[in-house]
């Protein structure tokens, strides 16, 4: 029989649509629980046979051979099973809390806005009592929100107890690697967000480009990493000020990695917005940001805690290299 959705239901998938489908989905788990061993069994001789059977019909596959290197997996090949969110429990002892501001300002987020293709599926353990959700009780707490979700996608394994899952737990969110901001900075170009087009475009103009890596060691000559320096002053005084500020430190730190360049961005929109004097002498400032190179600068901010206290460091430290600037022209021209 197909459904509504056109998928054809299959007896590891019991979605509660019925009660003729919750009687059946009960007998097949009491089945599945008299047979455990049996199950174990059968799927630890498929482990063999993974390839095979994944093989389009007609196609030859050589035997999975483990190479020099590597240790034998260990586990047997969780089950992907579509799962009612009534079904799936939370252990409290090894799960964090998601009773926080945080937790719970991103729940709201995912139950207001649900996305099918973001909901990956949640790791989940199979025990005597129940199923219990490993990873993914953001997503349960969001489902359950909202009280229109059929089921869940798990990716549902066996566990040696408790101390067994909270091990998973630990290595799953160790092993995860975060979105960094400038990972999720291109990603926003290519998504045709507006924002990052924006600030792209003013870096590019500036004769600079958006770096993809954070890590200092990393970083190239010519490469932004402080794209969110440039939001937040592109939000409040617009793209003049930006425009100004990255096109100096592109020529005047030019073939410089710009390690501080978020300090010396800054500083140089609050010098544009606020002037000395009520006036500022573009010449003077770039003679003033000449006295040091970019590592320079940042020796400015030893000590400084906090983004505010480096901004106003690197403004005082460029105010008082701008007022040495006109004596240190005059002695040039001397000298010449």
């Amino acid at each position: 029989m197909i459904s509504r959705g056109g998928v054809r239901p299959s007896p590891v998938i019991p979605v509660r649509l019925s009660e003729a489908a919750d009687e059946f989905s009960a007998r097949m788990r009491s089945k599945a629980s008299e047979n455990a061993e049996t199950i174990r069994k059968e799927v630890s001789n498929r482990r063999e046979n993974t390839a095979a059977i994944a093989a389009p019909r007609g196609s030859t596959i050589p035997k999975p051979r483990l190479r020099s290197g590597f240790n034998q997996a260990v586990g047997l090949p969780p089950s992907i099973e579509m799962r009612h969110p009534s079904e799936l429990r939370v252990d409290d002892s090894y799960q964090r809390s998601i009773d926080t501001g945080p937790s719970r300002k991103l729940i709201a987020g995912m139950a207001r806005d649900w996305d099918w293709r973001l909901c990956v599926p949640l790791m989940v353990s199979r025990r005597e009592d129940g199923l219990y959700v490993i990873d993914g009780q953001h997503r349960l707490a969001a489902a359950n929100m909202r009280g229109d979700i059929p089921f869940l996608p798990c990716c549902i394994s066996t566990y040696d107890g408790p101390a067994d899952e909270a091990r998973m737990f630990v290595a799953a969110n160790r092993s995860r690697r975060a979105v960094n901001h400038l990972d999720d900075f291109h990603a926003a170009i290519v998504a045709n967000n507006d924002d990052a087009i924006e600030i792209n475009n003013l870096v590019v103009g500036a004769g600079l480009r958006v770096s993809r890596k954070t890590g200092k060691t990393s970083w190239i000559p010519g490469e932004v990493t402080f794209t969110a320096a440039i939001a937040r002053v592109l939000r409040r005084h617009g793209e003049g000020v930006v425009s100004w500020s990255l096109r100096l430190i592109a020529e005047e730190f030019k073939g410089q990695v710009l390690s501080n360049g978020s300090s010396v961005f800054t500083a140089l929109c609050m010098l544009r917005i606020a002037p000395p004097d009520d006036a500022l002498d573009e010449a003077r400032l770039r003679a003033a940001l000449r006295a040091y190179d970019m590592q320079g600068w940042g020796t400015f901010l030893n000590g400084c805690k906090g983004g505010d206290d480096r901004r106003r460091a690197m403004r005082e430290a460029i105010l008082m290299a701008y007022a040495d600037a006109p004596e240190a022209e005059r002695e040039n021209r001397l000298d010449e």
